[in-house]
């Protein structure tokens, strides 16, 4: 039953229309077809084993964006199993296969990385596959897992703490850990050096300077982005995220039976915590699947201690939660924005998919970001597209709000404010 269930929330998604609604994902598409991370295609890292799984979809579909979606699609479509068998494992009690299953195919989370086109979700795939592996002792295979999953995603070498941990700490394979880790990261960088050269190096210390200095809206450069962390909690997690993530961090002192000592050390909490850390003051909050790590290994966690009569309610919960997320195929708040936008405005003013904006539509667009162009622009009959409301008192002409309601409670929504 799960499987046929994993099988028609495959068919549902699939059932979306293919659309690019970041430039990030148009980033990946533009590298399906030329890889170089100078020309943002896609942008630093480079993401290499995304864009050979992406290539390798290609020589089937023959279009970038269906590819990168697909990709995305592909891993995002493995979480919800993998994630069933690591709670299954670290829990040491086969019952919550089907409520851990069920409740992150549930989270608005999972199609939301599985349609973004971005590389999460096959990144993450990896990630919890490592884990499994390692708790298996399958010391090759997972290090072929972690080595792809810092090829897919190299941002998440935050993620590589624990596996390399658990790996390092098995005696006498070691070497068959280690070997292919360092053989996908050399592949990997053979790749971008084809593409780039020594440039590549001085565009990532740039981007990287960028990220957490300028334009990343970290708490790192900017800490009242702590406080758009707590909203994007209360939306994604309900305003009790408090609670689990205080039993989360709680773990280590809960009593433990032997067999759960065994299988499961304090360091996962640990390790819990330091993802918890990185997302607060590394990620954008304005980005609710920079939640997912955090999201996937604290449900693993926290289903070990589920006591055997929750389980059922957790089930039922799961199918309750599923039903809220399943929603009529349609494309992305940004793409219906963009129609609205083509019919309606002269020229149009954006923070959000500048670079996509510009190659989709035949509008004028001005980058928000250059406040000086922008506000001229506004002057002249512009509108503007945001992900807040828009007052009255921030458009120089009177306007009409028309907002676009995300897919999924992980999407964004989109607000255009037309001049009247």
């Amino acid at each position: 039953m799960l499987i046929l269930l994993q099988l028609a929330w495959l068919c549902w998604l699939l059932a979306f229309p293919v659309a690019l609604d970041s430039d990030d994902a148009l980033n990946f598409a533009h590298g399906v077809v030329r890889f170089s991370v100078l020309e943002f295609s896609p942008h630093f890292p480079g993401y290499p084993a995304f864009i050979w799984l992406a290539r390798l979809i290609n020589l089937a579909v023959d279009d970038p964006a269906r590819a990168v979606q697909w990709a995305s699609l592909l891993g995002s479509s493995l979480l919800a199993p993998l994630a069933a068998w690591l709670a299954v494992r670290t829990g040491l009690r086969p019952s919550l296969l089907v409520p851990v299953w069920l409740l992150v195919l549930a989270l608005p989370l999972t199609p939301t990385l599985a349609l973004s086109g971005l590389s999460d979700g096959p990144a993450l795939a990896a990630w919890l596959g490592a884990l499994l592996a390692l708790l298996h002792r399958k010391a090759a295979l997972a290090g072929l897992l972690l080595g792809l999953m810092l090829a897919l995603r190299p941002s998440y070498f935050v993620l590589a703490l624990l596996p390399l941990w658990l790996g390092m700490a098995q005696k006498g394979t070691r070497f068959r850990f280690v070997l292919p880790i360092l053989l996908v990261g050399l592949i990997s960088l053979l790749f971008v050096w084809q593409a780039d050269g020594w440039a590549y190096f001085a565009e990532g210390r740039r981007f990287t300077d960028g990220h957490f200095t300028l334009w990343g809206n970290t708490a790192a450069a900017h800490g009242d982005r702590l406080l758009s962390w707590a909203r994007t909690f209360n939306e994604q997690l309900t305003p009790l995220w408090p609670l689990p993530m205080g039993a989360l961090l709680l773990l280590p002192l809960w009593p433990r039976s032997k067999d759960q000592a065994a299988a499961l050390s304090p360091l996962w909490s640990l390790y819990w915590l330091a993802l918890l850390l990185w997302t607060l003051f590394g990620q954008n909050p304005d980005n609710p699947r920079h939640l997912a790590p955090i999201t996937l290994l604290g449900i693993v966690l926290l289903a070990g201690r589920l006591p055997q009569w929750g389980e059922r309610p957790a089930m039922l919960g799961g199918l309750l939660l599923l039903c809220t997320t399943l929603t009529a195929p349609a494309p992305p708040a940004m793409v219906q924005a963009a129609r609205l936008a083509e019919r309606t405005c002269p020229a149009l003013v954006t923070q959000w998919g500048v670079r996509l904006l510009r190659e989709t539509t035949a509008l004028a667009i001005t980058d928000g970001w250059y406040q000086g162009d922008a506000a001229l622009a506004l002057t002249q009959g512009a509108c503007r597209l945001s992900r807040r409301p828009i007052a009255q008192s921030e458009m120089p002409l009177p306007h009409q709000g028309h907002w676009f309601a995300p897919r999924f409670g992980a999407e964004p929504g989109l607000w255009l404010a037309i001049p009247r």
